[in-house]
């Protein structure tokens, strides 16, 4: 990291510390970058910009690359990939200290593809400079009010809390484990910590003129999400809501996400249930493009979801470090109760081994079995193979990670 600038600190709560560390409890900070990574973001206000030793701006990354062998429709193939275990990222951030407690804070991150040397998070609405990231937020003893687009969705975040590999990896959460994305235009606010509970609330309006005579209000696109979090020791958990108004009939598609996590010390279990419906528009891949105007969505079937489409998912997961080393291992099973009955289940291990403080190499597998035309694919946290064949999917991964 590069400190660009630096003025005097304000350090943050103990409380605040406290929470951060009971999420992360048990997990080498050298070899479990991937869950660490994400949950530094849920329980510090701006993503811990407003935790740095001083007010700075600073530059940051991240490189992954790895060597990927994936299903296709048309047999398996060999092909270099970005960003599987975590997003390859360049980002500045910064925090500075206003006096009585208050502190300005921005984040602008983007993705990148470093096998090829573009922008990631370019789906959806056209490219995007900084698809990871863009806020500014005051935090205070108030907490934190944030505007912009969202680093981590909310229900994402809940998913983190419960997910073995950190939302990164072949077998992540949101391979197949519906969940909002990041969301655009968002308007955010997290609570202080108080007795190792956080609540987080957001709004994103949908910034739409529909039709005359469509039926449809200036609020169709728009997304809400409400969530608590809890640590205390070695238990952690999250529970959150979100809903979003259909961009093509302004139905309320909707999402419950929550999340468990214990530390036995030699291993930490993590554990997930969650459930989504559409009751009634087909969400189709060039509906979920559109609606990137203001929320992606996570676990997104290449099919898309159907009307009606009415899913339980649960998940089970285990991460068991040793020295500098790290095996996780989790099954997430997707129970779809809808007409169509589209089941799926996503098995995924991994080992990740640290050669320093920034740099790790890791190997994992994973495998989606898709049921009556689910037809999920194998993600990472950015890579995605497809769904071969025989209509499942899996890849195998070797890679390098490295943070600046």
């Amino acid at each position: 990291m590069l400190k660009l600038n630096s003025y005097r600190a304000l350090r943050p709560s103990p409380l605040t510390l406290a929470v951060a560390a009971c999420l992360s409890t048990g997990l080498p900070a050298l070899a479990q970058q991937a869950q660490k990574e994400e949950l530094r973001q849920i329980v510090q206000p701006a993503g811990g910009l407003a935790s740095t030793p001083s007010s700075s701006v600073s530059i940051y990354g991240l490189i992954d690359t790895s060597l990927g062998y994936v299903s296709s429709a048309n047999g398996r193939l060999w092909r270099v990939d970005s960003g599987h275990m975590n997003g390859s990222r360049l980002g500045f951030k910064g925090s500075e200290d206003l006096g009585g407690g208050l502190r300005a804070n921005f984040l602008l991150e983007m993705g990148l593809n470093t096998d090829s040397g573009t922008l990631g998070q370019n789906q959806g609405a056209g490219a995007k400079g900084f698809g990871r990231g863009a806020l500014v937020s005051l935090t205070g003893g108030f907490g934190e009010v944030r505007l912009g687009r969202t680093v981590v969705a909310i229900s994402s975040e809940v998913q983190a809390v419960g997910d073995a590999f950190g939302l990164g990896g072949a077998g992540n959460l949101q391979g197949i484990q519906p969940a909002s994305g990041r969301v655009n235009n968002s308007i955010w606010y997290q609570t202080p910590a108080i007795s190792g509970f956080i609540a987080k609330v957001s709004y994103a309006p949908g910034e739409t003129s529909p039709a005359p005579g469509s039926g449809l209000g200036s609020s169709t696109g728009s997304s809400a999400a409400a969530a608590l979090f809890y640590a205390n020791k070695a238990l952690s958990g999250a529970i959150s809501y979100t809903t979003h108004k259909h961009i093509v009939d302004g139905s309320g598609v909707k999402w419950f996400n929550s999340s468990l996590a214990y530390d036995f010390g030699a291993a930490k279990v993590f554990g997930s249930f969650a459930m989504f419906k559409n009751p009634s528009a087909a969400i189709t891949p060039a509906t979920q493009a559109a609606a990137d105007n203001n929320l992606g969505f996570a676990g997104f079937p290449t099919v898309g979801y159907y009307a009606g489409q009415d899913d339980r998912s649960a998940s089970l997961g285990v991460a068991v470090p040793f020295g500098r080393n790290t095996v996780l291992a989790q099954v997430i099973h997707v129970n779809d109760r809808g007409p169509l009955n589209r089941d799926a289940t996503q098995f995924g291990v991994a080992y990740i081994h640290a050669l320093s403080k920034r740099t790790s190499l890791y190997a994992d597998y994973g495998r989606v079995k898709n049921r009556n035309g689910s037809a999920y694919a194998l993600t990472g946290a950015t890579s995605q193979a497809a769904p071969g064949r025989n209509g499942n999917s899996d890849a195998l991964h070797l890679g390098i990670r490295h943070a600046f």
